[in-house]
């Protein structure tokens, strides 16, 4: 059961955000996507800093290697900080879609830079990973030439789609580099953390602070956001850690891309929507492809 525990690990993350997500879309609706994922970040971290006393205390930081230290505060700013502002800047400009279906790039970005630092993968890795992300593509592909609204794909929108794609695929491997000898609670605290902060820089030059205040202050809006943040950012977090510890860097990219598929399925009991049958054949693929991905570890 070890070899598959890092596998397990990713695919409860994906789960769990794409829960969240539903949970998430009335106070986005409502304070807007960048509010709410700074404000997710900030609740996070609380959480995180307010457990890790119960299992050692921060004593278990002053042991880590700075060097390690480093690199996973570096893996929460180019995954969490640069690819989620990219990847809401995207959907502004493509629509959720395209934007969706270039994070599928994701896996392949953390592919090659973990290849050039020497993780290798079995053949039936290998195939596991490309029949995995065809499902996901298939998913979340348009249904039509209407599925993403009248927006055009502009140079800029596609420039950002990459680098939320990139950003998110060598997060995980920069913070892979940085985790071998550290707790999965440590290591997602020093990463969300200084997500959390890069956030801030953010917000305060972009000038999209004022509406935090307005969203702690809202009693309802923290009711929907404390549940959510502790799904998707604490517990989610926490297992893409433990994924990213415990299994190569590039299959745990490739299992937390099925974030999208899990979210059909939700969103359509949520909603009572009955999915696309291009969006189930996709589901499919995307299980077999698990299946296999895991089987070839």
């Amino acid at each position: 059961m070890q070899p598959v525990l890092g596998e397990i690990a990713s695919l409860s993350a994906a789960l769990l955000w794409a829960t969240a997500v539903v949970l998430f879309r009335t106070p986005i609706a409502v304070h807007g996507a960048r509010t709410v994922n700074l404000l997710k970040c900030l609740l996070g971290t609380v959480l995180l800093a307010a457990t890790l006393p119960l299992v050692g205390g921060f004593g278990q930081l002053a042991e880590v290697a700075g060097r390690d230290l480093a690199l996973i505060a570096v893996s929460g700013l180019v995954g969490l900080t640069l690819g989620d502002t990219a990847l809401f800047a995207a959907v502004g400009r493509l629509g959720a879609h395209r934007t969706l279906l270039l994070q599928t790039l994701s896996p392949v970005f953390a592919g090659l830079l973990a290849a050039a630092l020497g993780e290798r993968l079995t053949a039936g890795q290998l195939v596991g990973a490309a029949v995995v992300l065809g499902g996901v593509v298939m998913a979340v592909a348009p249904a039509g030439p209407a599925a993403d609204g009248v927006r055009r794909a502009t140079g800029a929108g596609l420039a950002l789609g990459l680098l939320a794609a990139f950003g998110q695929g060598a997060g995980v491997v920069i913070a892979k580099a940085g985790m071998e000898d550290i707790g999965i609670l440590p290591a997602t605290l020093v990463r969300l953390g200084a997500a959390a902060a890069g956030l801030l820089v953010v917000g305060a030059f972009g000038g999209r602070l004022a509406g935090l205040g307005g969203a702690v202050g809202h009693p309802s809006t923290l009711r929907r956001l404390l549940p959510a943040s502790f799904i998707g950012t604490y517990l989610a977090l926490l297992l893409m850690t433990a994924g990213i510890i415990l299994a190569p860097a590039t299959i745990a990219a490739v299992l937390l891309a099925t974030t999208p598929i899990f979210g059909l399925v939700i969103e359509a009991v949520a909603d009572r929507r009955r999915p696309t049958v291009t969006a189930v054949i996709g589901t499919v693929v995307a299980v077999v492809g698990v299946a296999v991905l895991v089987g070839g570890s």
